[in-house]
């Protein structure tokens, strides 16, 4: 570690003498360095073409011209004679749904015009997402247009059509029933109750048949352990929203474990530290690399992966000794830690009913002593439901195991892949790979021809959800139903239709989902009287709440029965590879988003590929630095990844993400303008699958012992925005001695009084070169952000980039510093005593009363409104810079290339409200202009003022936590008033006097312990 510093910092990769390497070449190129293609080399014809006049061109060139160019495209315009009920030209409609992005199934808004759906929302009102999406749903949309999904069936790898390929299929099931084996189906994230009946009726069919279902990050271990001590195999939902004080050994629960979204939600409820007492929950994570709950936690303790177990029985000791309760099998011997565990259970039991204790390790002893600990604290009914569990997440590897024995000893005759892909999530995937490809029949219904898929004999696609009818119960007891918001683009097949096909009883997919809900749910409500009236009420409100399926035993007392597996200390010495399903990529399925790929990463900020993050010492004893690859061994399997220095992390820990490296991916190499030359590391998949290197074993585990560390002496630039956009100079090149303006404030609860006498006693400066403040009579549009309950979680950034038509740019030019996101979220690091503190902070143009940038520009293409906002006037812009290079806050982004926007299918992914820029204009931030256009023309149509809250930028809208706050300022009783005047709120570089309307509050953090210290 660094000596310790009171400011926050961001690692800096650089040369001490401030000299940067400029790996971009000089603009503009010659021809011969850009080659044909380049934009920098525009010929008349060219010019001609760009600008609107080709056939004019044409025409005056004469037939010789005409002989050597293809014939122009007939295009007929068909006018729309009778109009569609419910539909107005050009005006937006709004259809509830479900998220299909991962298992937790938010629910969704989805924004449709003129038939295509164009943005996707949090469903307002929903009981467990609130409102809130994540990065991953908003990029979601995009995958609906990928133009590489497959557009019908393929048999035996030649395109087919379906009733071929039934009339295939049928008799070969009916050949495996009469040779005895088995039909099986591979489930993965299935939540939809009218699939999961149609595959059972499916499988009822035949004599040996069975439903088997994985996960990709496993927590078979919960489902255990709760069967063991509750006798039911479930997983509760947690319930944060209730807990006061949360402790977790490793489970990513604000980023990635099980349910993000609504877990942010609820524990947001409990971090508003406000008014006359304010309060706020505690977070105790502890974990071996730095996650994104890692770094919003009040109390974070870094610990070796073979000692977490450990912990977590020395605290169930603790806890046992304190409250005269006897638990068997809890180890004795003390933990390293072991007084800070016993302060902690202290701290649980104050918070008795009110704490929640979690673990993601796939671990029986441990989640058995987790289980243990929260019957202590009787928590079982506050803040963890057994009554409403979890229906996601139903993997089970003992089953999966068993699957692949009777695949090995010849007992299945047909296997379904159903939202699976063994052979890229499984570490032995190459076996299953040959297990699939030596089956008489296999079939899945991956919309690509992904890793599983290519090696079955029959692929029938199913829609994208977006397309399709389906139902969600993630929660016992919530319902939601998933209707389609655009007809199919392909001739894909709803996998409902395809089960119900292949049992002989072929329906319309509304049909069996609408049958579905009239009998079966239907009969667990009460609030309607008719099958009818339920189905409407719930199509129109997105879900509805029913009665759970009771569950045996499930609200009774936990046994305290003795831990059946080791809870003691492994050897703490030994490198330890741990693999993680990252923000974007999760664990892969949606590897072939581009707009995913190119989101930094809320920890590492990297775009485009993973890395192996180490932590500075062990950097320093390999002797690698930022970039250099490194070779990581397991026994006789190896990978390569470019080294990544990550601060917060076990010294003897590895951490490599999962789910990239995915067939499919190599078309991304070609990402960004076409006269680039192509590096030889930008060829081949995006990233380096790790899943290999994980033991295979029946009970699946992201840990991998033996780990062999090698320097291979080459190095590649990493994508990384780390340092782009800065608004600091990096501590390295700071002079001795010197203090750097603190953009990010912070301090604790204890201290929180004496922090707000502290601001107060700094003013900004009220000297003014302008001739006169702006007059705002009606509107001034600001924005407060909270730090304190922003993750970081960057679904605000995918959702600016969704509604604003911005570009992929590709990793070159991400390398270059010319990412085109017009909000990032800028991350900082700070040393208090012995732990790594981070603060996230979002930075998007500050709408500056007094903007630097509108000074400078030489043809007022930027200039200010009459309702505060710093316009952008793309006709005007030249594309000097000079605005961009005048901005304090580095939020200007120039477009450099006229990015591909020529796929027809993807095309229909743009937003019609936004333009989409052409090659050499700045853009930036508008505070979704044409939102506030949309609710000015809505008002006065209505006659009335524009309501508080009527207006809501993609970025607040989308966020999880409700961390932003938008609105009139003129108006002093509108939230982001109230908010702006919160002695919490501060301006980011107020002392330049430019009048930035947009505000951010100090993050309180409340840690154990906590004497009042307060920072920033």
């Amino acid at each position: 570690m660094e000596s310790q510093s009171k400011e926050f910092w961001q690692p800096y990769t650089g040369s001490l003498d401030g000299n940067e390497p400029e790996p971009q070449p000089q603009y503009p190129l010659s021809s011969e360095e850009a080659g044909p293609d380049s934009a920098w080399v525009v010929s008349r014809r060219s010019f001609l073409r760009a600008t609107g006049f080709t056939v004019a061109g044409a025409g005056m060139a004469g037939t010789a011209l005409l002989s050597g160019c293809a014939p122009a495209p007939v295009r007929r315009a068909i006018p729309l004679t009778q109009g569609i009920e419910g539909q107005i030209p050009g005006k937006a409609q709004w259809y509830a749904t479900v998220c299909g992005g991962c298992p937790a199934g938010c629910g969704v808004l989805a924004k449709v015009r003129d038939g295509r759906p164009i943005k996707l929302e949090g469903l307002p009102g929903h009981p467990l997402s609130r409102g809130g999406l994540c990065a991953v749903g908003q990029a979601y949309l995009l995958e609906l247009y990928d133009s590489r999904r497959l557009t019908g069936p393929m048999l035996d790898g030649k395109p087919t059509t379906w009733t071929a390929a039934d009339a295939a299929l049928l008799p070969g099931l009916q050949q495996a029933a009469s040779n005895g084996q088995g039909v099986r189906v591979l489930a993965s994230g299935l939540t939809s109750p009218t699939l999961r009946a149609q595959i059972q009726s499916f499988l009822a069919n035949f004599p040996d048949a069975a439903l088997v279902e994985y996960d990709p990050v496993s927590v078979t271990a919960i489902r255990d352990a709760h069967q063991q001590t509750h006798g039911a195999r479930q997983l509760p939902w947690y319930r944060f929203e209730n807990a006061d004080l949360v402790v977790s050994f490793g489970a990513d629960f604000l980023g990635t474990w099980i349910a993000p979204v609504a877990f942010t939600a609820g524990w947001k409820t409990r971090r508003t530290p406000d008014g006359e007492h304010p309060t706020s929950s505690r977070v105790v994570m502890c974990e071996s690399r730095m996650s994104l709950t890692g770094s919003k936690a009040d109390t974070r303790w870094v610990m070796h992966p073979g000692e977490i177990p450990h912990a977590i029985g020395r605290l169930a000791w603790h806890l046992a000794q304190k409250t005269g309760q006897a638990v068997a099998g809890l180890p004795r011997d003390p933990h390293r830690m072991d007084a800070d565990l016993a302060s902690l259970a202290d701290a649980l039991l104050h918070a008795k009913r009110h704490s929640l204790v979690i673990c993601g390790l796939n671990d029986p002893a441990a989640q058995l002593a987790i289980n243990s600990i929260n019957q202590l604290l009787d928590n079982y009914g506050h803040t963890l439901d057994v009554a409403h569990p979890m229906l996601a997440w139903q993997g089970n590897d003992h089953a999966l195991a068993q699957l692949k024995a009777d695949l090995t000893a010849k007992r299945v005759g047909a296997l379904f892949l159903v939202g699976s892909n063994p052979v890229y999530h499984l570490p032995d995937g190459h076996e299953w790979a040959a297990l699939i490809k030596a089956l008489p029949w296999s079939v899945s219904t991956a919309a690509h021809a992904d890793e599983s898929a290519s090696v079955c004999r029959l692929i029938a696609p199913d829609h994208h959800p977006l397309e399709a009818w389906s139902d969600a119960e993630v929660q016992a007891g919530l319902v939601a139903i998933q209707q389609p918001t655009i007809n199919p683009l392909h001739n894909t097949r709803n996998a409902l239709v395809s089960f119900a096909a292949w049992q002989g009883t072929p329906a319309a997919e509304r049909a069996l989902v609408e049958h579905y809900w009239q009998t079966t749910l239907f009969a667990r409500q009460q609030e309607h009287q008719q099958p009818r009236q339920f189905w409407n009420a719930a199509l129109s409100r997105g879900f509805a709440t029913v009665a759970p399926v009771a569950i045996e035993l499930a609200n009774a007392a936990p046994s305290r029965s003795g831990m059946t597996g080791n809870l003691e200390s492994g050897d703490l010495n030994a490198i330890v590879l741990e693999c993680y399903p990252s923000i974007a990529m999760g664990t892969g399925e949606h590897a072939l988003n581009p707009w995913l790929h190119e989101l930094p990463d809320p920890i590492t900020k990297m775009t485009w590929e993973n890395a192996v993050l180490l932590d500075p010492s062990r950097a320093r004893s390999l002797g690698v630095s930022q970039g250099d690859l490194v070779r990581l061994s397991v026994g006789d399997r190896a990978v390569e990844l470019p080294a990544y220095i990550q601060p917060g992390q076990h010294p003897n820990v590895v951490a490599v993400a999962l789910g990239y490296g995915r067939a499919g991916t190599e078309r991304f190499a070609d990402v960004g303008p076409v006269w680039l030359e192509r590096r030889s590391w930008q060829q081949g998949k995006v990233g380096v699958t790790v899943e290999p290197l994980l033991p295979v074993s029946d009970l699946r585990t992201l840990h991998q012992k033996g780990v062999q560390l090698a320097a291979t002496g080459t190095h590649r630039p990493l994508a990384t925005t780390q340092q782009h956009h800065t608004l600091e100079t990096p501590r390295a090149l700071l002079p001795p001695g010197s203090v750097k303006r603190p953009h990010v404030h912070d301090t604790t609860l204890a201290g929180l009084t004496a922090w707000i006498h502290h601001q107060e006693e700094h003013h900004h400066p009220s000297g003014d070169m302008w001739p006169a403040d702006h007059v705002y009579e009606k509107e001034k549009w600001g924005m407060v952000i909270d730090l304190n309950a922003c993750t970081g979680c960057a679904g605000c950034v995918i959702a600016c980039q969704a509604e604003n038509n911005i570009p992929v740019v590709g990793k070159d030019e991400v390398i270059r510093g010319r990412e085109m996101h017009w909000l990032r979220i800028d991350r900082y690091y700070r040393e208090d005593s012995d732990a790594t503190l981070v603060a996230h902070q979002p930075m998007l143009c500050q709408q500056c009363d007094n903007a630097p940038c509108e000074t400078v520009c030489p043809v007022l293409a930027t200039v200010h409104s009459e309702d505060g906002l710093n316009q952008q006037v793309y006709n005007r812009c030249v594309g000097t810079r000079y605005c961009a290079n005048n901005c304090p806050y580095k939020v200007r982004r120039f477009n450099w290339f006229d990015y591909p926007h020529q796929d027809p299918i993807e095309n229909l992914v743009l937003n019609p409200d936004v333009a989409v820029r052409t090659r050499g204009v700045m853009e930036k931030c508008t505070f979704c202009a044409q939102r506030i256009i949309e609710a000015r023309i809505a008002a006065k149509a209505q006659g009335v003022p524009i309501p508080d809250g009527a207006i809501e930028p993609a970025c607040m809208q989308s966020c999880p936590a409700k961390a932003i706050s938008f609105g009139n300022t003129v108006d002093p009783n509108s939230s982001v008033s109230l908010a702006m005047a919160s002695q919490r709120t501060h301006l980011v570089l107020g002392e330049l006097n430019v009048k930035p309307a947009v505000g951010y509050q100090a993050i309180v953090r409340n840690p154990l312990n906590d004497h009042g210290g307060t920072h920033g």
